[in-house]
C-alpha cells in the first residue's frame, strides 16, 4: 500500500588514538547490527550479523543509523557480483544521528542528524571517473549497519521537518533525479519532460519537473501507478504494455513536438525509443541500466534533431545541498512505498525485485 510517512574509508587506529578521538564512549554499545554480503553456493546473499562498532579517524564521524533506503544497485550487485570484495556491507544511502566525532572535525556536531553521500570524495566541481573508487556499498564499505564511520566532509544535514526514513531516500535516487532534471540539465518552465517508470529516481524526477513548471509525461506498465503519477502532477501517462511503441504516443500527445528531456532509467531496451521521443535540440538523460548498459544509440536519430545524450551519475555533495534548497523551497516530500524493520531485509529485497511499488523502499534499525 502506498504511503507518505511523516516524518569508509574505515581507518584502523591504535588503542590510544581510538581513545583520544572518542571513537567509543561509555554511552555506546560494543557491537551493533549490520548487513554483510556472503557467498552461499553460487549465489551472493545478505546476512544480518552482530559486529563491533567501527573506530573513527580524526576526520570522521560515527553515525547511529536509523534508516537506509534501497536502490536497484543492491540487486545488480548480487546478481552480477558487481561489487568490490572489500565492500562486504552493501547500500549507499543512510540517515542517522552523529554519536561521536573525530578530534579534527569542526563542521559536524554530536547529535546532528545527517545522511551519507553516494560518492565519498566528490565534494564539488565536475565529475571524475576516479570518484568511482570510493562509492559506499560498491567500491568501499556500505552503510547498511547500525553504526557507520563516515568522512565528516561527506555527510549532509537533514532538514528539520524530514524523518530519518524520508532523508534516507535522498543521497542516490533524489540526487540522480535532481541532476537529470535541473542540476546538470537546464529544464525550463513549459518544457516537455518524459519520465520512464515510477520507481525511486523516476518519482523524484517527476516531482522536480513538475515543481520546475514542466509538462511531464510518465510511462508505466500499470494504470494504477499512472493514476498515482497524475496525483503527483503528471500531465499525461502512457501504459507501455498497451502501447509498446510508446515513442509514437509521446509524439501524439505533444502534437509531434516530442520531449525536450527524456529521463531514461531502463537502458539497453529503451534507448531507441527514447531517442525517437526527443524534440528538436532535446536532451536524453541516461540514468540507469535496468535492462543493461550495453545498448546502442542511433547517431542519425540524435543528429537529425541536433539532440544531446548525457550520462547522469548521481552528483556531488554541493549538488546535494542545492537540491535540498530546492526541495525545501517547493515543499516536496519523498514518496515511500514500504518501510521494513532491518530483520525483514529479505522481504524488502523481494519487493524491490518484484517491482510492484512506487517511489522508495526503506529499512529501519
Amino acid at each position: 500500500m502506498l504511503s507518505l510517512p511523516s516524518g569508509l574509508r574505515v581507518a584502523v587506529l591504535t588503542v590510544s588514538m581510538a581513545v583520544s578521538s572518542i571513537a567509543h564512549s561509555s554511552e555506546l554499545p560494543a557491537t551493533g547490527r549490520k548487513i554483510v554480503i556472503e557467498k552461499t553456493g553460487e549465489r551472493y546473499e545478505w546476512t544480518l550479523v552482530q559486529a563491533p562498532l567501527p573506530t573513527i579517524a580524526d576526520d570522521q564521524v560515527l553515525v547511529r543509523v536509523h534508516a537506509i533506503s534501497l536502490n536497484r544497485g543492491e540487486l545488480s550487485r548480487l546478481e552480477r557480483q558487481n561489487f568490490a570484495e572489500a565492500a562486504k556491507t552493501p547500500v549507499s544511502d543512510a540517515a542517522g544521528e552523529v554519536v561521536a566525532v573525530g578530534r579534527a572535525v569542526k563542521d559536524v556536531r554530536k547529535g546532528e542528524r545527517v545522511t551519507s553521500t553516494y560518492f565519498r570524495n566528490w565534494i564539488d566541481g565536475p565529475y571524475r571517473e576516479a570518484y568511482l573508487d570510493a562509492v559506499y556499498g560498491w567500491s568501499i564499505e556500505g552503510v547498511a549497519a547500525e553504526y557507520v564511520a563516515l568522512d565528516a566532509r561527506a555527510v549532509v544535514p537533514i532538514a528539520k521537518d524530514f524523518s530519518y526514513e524520508e532523508a534516507s531516500t535522498l543521497p542516490t535516487a533524489a540526487l540522480t533525479a535532481w541532476n537529470g532534471v535541473l542540476g546538470r540539465v537546464n529544464t525550463q518552465k513549459g518544457d516537455v519532460v518524459l519520465v520512464q517508470g515510477t520507481g525511486g529516481v523516476s518519482t523524484f524526477a517527476l516531482q522536480f519537473a513538475v515543481a520546475a513548471g514542466a509538462r511531464t509525461i510518465v510511462t508505466s506498465s500499470s494504470d494504477e501507478k499512472l493514476a498515482h503519477a497524475y496525483k503527483l502532477g503528471a500531465r499525461e501517462g502512457i501504459n507501455y504494455r498497451k502501447e509498446p511503441d510508446w515513442s509514437k504516443a509521446v509524439l501524439r500527445v505533444t502534437d509531434g513536438r516530442g520531449a525536450d528531456l527524456v529521463i531514461d532509467v531502463v537502458g539497453k531496451s529503451t534507448l531507441g525509443q527514447s531517442v525517437d521521443s526527443l524534440a528538436d535540440e532535446g536532451t536524453l538523460a541516461i540514468i540507469g541500466g535496468i535492462t543493461g548498459y550495453d545498448g546502442s544509440l542511433s547517431a542519425w536519430g540524435l543528429l537529425k534533431k541536433s539532440a544531446t545524450a548525457k550520462g547522469i551519475f548521481v552528483g556531488s555533495r554541493a549538488d546535494y545541498l542545492r537540491m535540498n534548497e530546492f526541495i525545501a523551497r517547493h515543499h516536496l516530500r519523498p514518496l515511500i512505498d514500504r518501510v521494513y524493520p532491518i530483520e525483514q531485509y529479505k522481504e524488502a529485497l523481494q519487493a524491490m525485485a518484484a517491482g510492484n511499488f512506487m517511489g522508495k523502499i526503506v529499512l529501519t534499525f
